[in-house]
């Protein structure tokens, strides 16, 4: 295969490698939109049992309401008392009893727009009070349904049209033996109706209320061919009896349809809700066929394209000229390969091998360099480390031999900060602010050497300037030089001063100086001649040491200076550069 897409010229291969990356892409976008599409379907299917969720919790919410009255009413005192002792009342009582029953099932009523009518029926009177109207008379198997103990024990129960609940006191009725109160309830059928209209409102579909049982059912939106299938299927195998929210596909008559339901164990009923696919995933049938046309127009584009770009060879002339600016503005990194053995393949190679040829001069020289200071660097800051460790064990032993315990804790405090700096993974970088916090551990603990002859003073660090990354050991051996060679033989009012100025944006000065008087012109100009032959030294401890490592890592010129201090000692300035961010 490879051997043969040599042979053929640009203008196929421009075309295949169009398609070669036309045709996943689109594969991809098919089963994005598959992907979608069942994405879509399980949205819609939990959106819509959240619905019945939502809808059945409302009917029983309001239907265990109606049943809590229904109780207080077959219980009422007033009630009762009418129908237990018709014959005590006179007239004006017992019809003023009767329209106080009247006025108290019209609050039942209207106390909740699922509730159409409301009856009490009294055996004792043989008559029934109406919650619409003033007629007495209950048709025999209305009053025979309600008093039918299987309907007692059914919150809801269907009777012809409509869907009634009722109650009766006692609770238990014995066979021939009449109750003494009968309630019945008759809920609103178009209130019913328009709350399951509003379930599968704007998706053409429709809701299915009814009793497992079969007795009745209420529905919108489903027409009477369809009204068998859904029934079936949600007695059938779809019904879900543990009450959990079901969600199915059903095919009746050709249509699919997305569907939810769920059962009701306190009414005994189950309601589910229909909506057509077709109309719910309309939206992404199109798009798919959009995909395809599109695809169409892309191959179309990559012939043309392809054609046109074979007629100039503009790719590999650009990539030619690409790299050439690349490698004037120093990315010796560039590489062209090309697969066939024509011009470009020759000029491509000569292109390749001239660079590499380029990057191994400069990285002999370049490794050469680096290398040779990286050696000076590391020999110059080993000869730090090791300084200073020798003479402060003998004062820390003559504290503890004085039981100076508190000055001896203090002291070792500030040591194990020195130390941890000193030794800790061997850094080259550190922050300003990590280097002050060591040098001034150093100070604190000839503080304690010294013991108050000598009085130190250090600037705050300039804001802006305490996570530049400086090299690790640069002020300390200053300050260090400062008590050896200035203050070590002061008795009383010794000074040190470390001070900082800012000059420029990213330019600093860091001052340290002492009140020594041991230092006379001509130690001072051997100093400064030493520091400017700082390169050819053989041997490098102290101020030297320092000067020769800020150079080799900021250039020539940093480093450090020397002059007489206005308090009568030596002052040194060492000039760093801002270097944020540089980590070690």
């Amino acid at each position: 295969m490879i051997r043969f897409m040599r042979t053929l010229s640009i203008y196929p291969k421009l075309v295949m490698a169009f398609l070669l990356v036309i045709i996943p892409l689109y594969l991809w976008g098919l089963v994005m939109n598959q992907s979608g599409q069942e994405v879509v379907q399980k949205q819609i299917s939990e959106s819509m049992a959240s619905r019945v969720h939502f809808y059945l919790t409302s009917l029983e919410t309001e239907l265990t309401r109606l049943t809590r009255l229904k109780l207080e009413y077959v219980n009422d005192d007033d009630l009762l008392l009418l129908a237990t002792v018709p014959n005590q009342l006179n007239d004006y009582e017992r019809t003023r009893a009767l329209l106080s029953a009247k006025s108290k099932l019209y609050l039942l009523k209207s106390s909740s727009p699922f509730v159409e009518n409301v009856k009490l029926y009294i055996p004792s009177l043989d008559r029934s009070i109406n919650a619409n109207n003033f007629d007495s008379a209950m048709p025999p198997e209305e009053l025979e349904g309600i008093l039918n103990p299987a309907h007692m024990k059914s919150p809801i129960f269907g009777m012809g049209e409509k869907l009634l609940m009722s109650g009766v006191y006692p609770d238990a009725v014995y066979a021939g033996r009449p109750p003494v109160l009968a309630i019945e309830i008759q809920l609103s059928r178009p209130e019913i109706l328009r709350s399951l209209s509003s379930m599968a409102e704007g998706e053409g579909g429709g809701a299915l209320w009814m009793d497992t049982g079969g007795q009745w059912q209420i529905a919108s939106g489903v027409e009477d061919s369809l009204l068998a299938a859904f029934g079936e299927a949600l007695r059938g195998e779809l019904l879900n009896d543990s009450g959990e929210s079901g969600q199915y596909r059903l095919e009746s008559a050709g249509i699919d349809y997305f569907g939810a339901s769920e059962f009701s164990p306190l009414l005994g009923t189950t309601l589910a809700v229909f909506v057509p696919a077709e109309t719910v995933l309309e939206p992404l049938n199109k798009h798919r066929n959009w995909i395809w046309g599109e695809s169409l127009v892309a191959l179309l584009l990559a012939v043309v394209f392809s054609y046109w770009i074979y007629r100039f060879i503009h790719k590999p002339m650009r990539r030619l000229i690409t790299s050439f600016r690349r490698v004037e503005m120093g990315d010796l990194s560039v590489r062209l390969y090309h697969g066939n053995q024509d011009e470009f393949n020759y000029v491509y190679n000569h292109f390749n091998h001239m660079l590499e040829r380029i990057q191994e001069l400069i990285h002999e020289v370049y490794e050469q360099q680096i290398r040779s200071q990286q050696s000076e660097l590391k020999q110059l800051q080993s000869q730090i480390n090791p300084h200073f460790f020798y003479n402060t064990f003998f004062i820390l032993q003559g504290l503890v031999r004085m039981r100076e315990h508190e000055v001896a804790e203090r002291m070792l405090h500030h040591l194990s900060g020195y130390f941890q700096f000193i030794t800790r993974s061997g850094a080259e970088q550190v922050s300003l602010l990590a280097e002050m916090k060591h040098a001034w551990s150093y100070v604190e603990i000839q503080n304690i050497r010294f013991a108050g002859t000598v009085t130190a003073e250090l600037e705050p660090i300039p804001q802006g300037w305490e996570a530049s990354m400086v090299p690790r050991l640069i002020v300390q051996p200053l300050i260090e030089n400062a008590y050896a060679h200035g203050l070590e033989n002061k008795l009383a009012e010794g000074m040190l001063r470390v001070t900082f100025r800012e000059e420029g944006a990213d330019r600093l000065v860091i001052g340290v100086e002492d009140n020594g008087e041991s230092l006379d012109d001509e130690q001072l100009n051997a100093l400064r001649r030493t520091l400017d032959l700082a390169e050819e030294a053989m041997e490098t401890t102290g101020i030297l040491n320092v000067h020769r490592r800020l150079q080799l890592n900021y250039g020539p010129a940093f480093g450090i200076e020397v002059s007489r201090s206005g308090l009568g000692g030596l002052k040194v300035l060492l000039m760093i550069r801002r270097e944020e961010g540089r980590q070690p």
